[in-house]
């Protein structure tokens, strides 16, 4: 398989403490790879550089993903104004958006226009690589195996608990069902039963899978290679 993620000689650090020196490594597509490494160790300084929400202070990073990358982040706080809706919303904009083109070009093509039909075989094989026609589907599957099947879709999210905001983002990016999926501690707020429910998801999911988790039945049932960071012990300036 070819190379989709290729990480070289990378080097990342925060007031002058190197979290990752010289991390080298690559993934193949469609590869699923566990991080693990004790906390400090930098695994989710590692997804967020792969995600591209942060650089590298040397090295590089090459991602090759035109069905894209969907990160699944610790930290990150849904707006408190959106509601359900607005946010599943989102997760769907680049399918819907992928949808609208096509149609727009299939009208073309219907008077006449003949010149479209490449631009529309490319889109039309990303909208099949993202899934588009399962895209309803997938989202009421991920609603309902995460608990959140009878969660009002016009409730703020502002109104949700942190276990519920936590699932409705999990179940966002894996609607969207993009190329890459990078998964930061994906089974917190997760009880044993969602966690088995969250596993028969990531089965199903064709892209390359990059997933950080303590949890120790996840982990314990992975079906794929371990990427092993260690903690750097001796803080350092990086010029």
């Amino acid at each position: 398989m070819p190379t989709q993620i290729t990480v070289r000689a990378v080097i990342k650090s925060y007031g002058g403490r190197i979290v990752l020196d010289s991390v080298t490594c690559s993934l193949a597509a469609g590869e699923r790879t566990g991080i693990v490494g004790e906390n400090g160790s930098g695994k989710t300084t590692l997804l967020r550089l792969l995600a591209g929400r942060e650089r590298p202070d040397r090295g590089e990073i090459a991602l090759h993903a035109e069905g894209g990358v969907g990160h699944l982040a610790q930290d990150e706080r849904l707006p408190a104004h959106l509601t359900v809706q607005n946010v599943l919303d989102r997760a769907l904009h680049e399918l819907r958006a992928l949808e609208e083109r096509l149609r727009r070009l299939e009208a073309e093509m219907a008077g006449g226009d003949e010149s479209r039909l490449a631009e529309y075989g490319d889109l039309l094989t990303l909208y099949e690589l993202r899934g588009g026609y399962d895209a309803d589907a997938r989202l009421e599957r991920a609603l309902h195996g995460l608990g959140l099947g009878r969660l009002r879709r016009d409730r703020p999210v502002g109104g949700l608990s942190g276990g519920e905001r936590v699932r409705l983002r999990l179940a966002a990016v894996l609607t969207a069902a993009p190329e890459v999926l990078l998964l930061d501690e994906p089974t917190n707020h997760l009880s044993p039963a969602l966690v088995e429910e969250l596993e028969a998801a990531l089965a199903g999911f064709g892209g390359a899978l990059v997933v950080v988790s303590h949890d120790r039945l996840l982990r314990r049932r992975w079906r794929g290679r371990h990427l092993e960071l260690r903690a750097v012990r001796t803080p350092a300036a990086v010029d």
